[in-house]
């Protein structure tokens, strides 16, 4: 009698990527609600940018060394603690100021504390991403790109929840809608997250040894370094003007909270629906053109924000996020297929670390910048150097690899 093969399992998969909508949402709205909270209680761009920051470092560590902390401690139990934790921390916030209990100092060690093992956590979901796409019998690029699309989603949805939820019921209530999206994300990882297979960790791949085996694999490959300069430049220059600098603005010209959830929104719902379509038609385009026209928009979005009149905002972020919705699944699909499976957590790790290195610098530099020279030069200089880079890109070899015979991974 013939065995029948089993059919796909798309449980896991679908709870896990779940998982990660609920807590971009949580991040999503926090994004809006804490230096709105700030700017309310100080009016001071400054701090506003250094508790944008404040998260930064730690998560970047995190996501550096998240390679060896999943392969000690499984995905599902790492997945689950780093959401709850950012659940407490956050719902800490509210209440300590209720409490007249809550200062700088102490809301920046809280914001730094929820994001320790944020970055382990999305190493955790990551690595198990082409397991979990086999599971699904789902090609890893549109796996990504449907999580692409669920992060813009909750890009989309939570600044303008954050902007309608202030105005509404104030800060309190909305910091407590944030650590709720972080429990959610903890529980449906319980439910769905398969456990890890137990395997000896290599001594050569623990501590700070697996994070630097990342880092040598990446910077070994002439594209996934390509990718990582790209992305640097990009997201530094994006969370500083997401975080600080479009806050600031709306703010200093009369514009309410609800004014920045929607131009977020607009960025999260275009870069949605660019990531949904290269899910379903991204495997018949040029996987080179479709990252170069990407970065091509986000600059072009960012001259619009510089030189254009504020009327113009809501479209510059739809083209921001329009630019940006293929462009990580690109990424991550070209870095899943080219690692080697031990080396696959440790160099997730490694890019996200890398990617978000120079966010800290890039948002207190911006506060201070925004401060006291104003958001139109420092806007021009961005757009100026994304649209330089880009140019750079174009006419360089390495991003002609991703139109090449994709790498094993071994």
């Amino acid at each position: 009698m013939v065995a029948l093969a089993p059919g796909p399992r798309r449980g896991p998969l679908l709870g896990s990527l779940a998982a990660g909508f609920f807590s971009a949402l949580g991040n999503a709205v926090a994004m809006v609600a804490l230096p709105w909270f700030v700017l309310e209680l100080t009016n001071s761009p400054a701090q506003a940018g250094l508790v944008a920051a404040a998260g930064i470092v730690p998560l970047i560590l995190g996501v550096l060394f998240g390679g060896t902390i999943v392969e000690r401690f499984g995905p599902r139990r790492v997945a689950v603690c780093g959401d709850l934790l950012s659940a407490a921390t956050v719902a800490a916030v509210p209440l300590l100021h209720r409490l007249d209990a809550l200062n700088l100092p102490l809301l920046l060690l809280l914001i730094a504390a929820g994001a320790v093992l944020d970055g382990p956590t999305r190493v955790a979901a990551d690595s198990r991403r082409p397991e979990l796409a086999r599971l699904a019998r789902m090609r890893l690029e549109r796996a990504t790109s449907f999580d692409e699309m669920l992060m813009s989603l909750a890009a989309l949805t939570g600044p303008a929840l954050a902007g309608v939820a202030i105005a509404a019921f104030g800060m309190a209530p909305t910091l407590y809608l944030t650590a709720a999206c972080s429990l959610a994300a903890a529980c449906l990882d319980a439910v769905s997250l398969p456990g890890a297979r137990r395997r000896r960790l290599h001594l050569d791949h623990s501590g700070w040894r697996g994070a630097m085996a990342g880092l040598r694999f990446v910077l070994s490959q002439r594209l996934l370094r390509a990718l990582v300069v790209l992305a640097t430049a990009f997201v530094a220059a994006f969370g500083a003007i997401e975080a600080v600098v479009m806050p600031a603005l709306y703010r200093a010209q009369g514009g309410a909270a609800i004014d920045l959830g929607l131009f977020l929104s607009a960025a999260g719902g275009a870069s949605a629906l660019a990531a949904l379509g290269y899910a379903l038609y991204g495997h018949r385009l040029s996987r080179r053109a479709v990252f170069l026209g990407g970065c091509a928009l986000l600059s072009l979005a960012v001259a619009i924000l510089a030189l254009a009149p504020p009327s113009w905002r809501i479209l510059a972020g739809a083209l921001a996020g329009f630019g940006a919705g293929p462009l990580a699944p690109i990424e991550n699909a070209e870095l899943m297929r080219r690692a080697p499976q031990a080396l696959r957590s440790h160099a997730l790790g490694a890019v996200a670390a890398l990617s978000l290195a120079s966010l800290p610098l890039a948002m207190i530099g911006a506060g201070a910048t925004v401060e006291y020279v104003g958001a139109r030069p420092l806007l021009t200089g961005a757009a100026l150097l994304l649209g330089a880079l880009t140019w750079m890109a174009w006419r360089g070899a390495p991003l002609r690899a991703l139109d090449g015979a994709p790498a094993r991974a071994g």
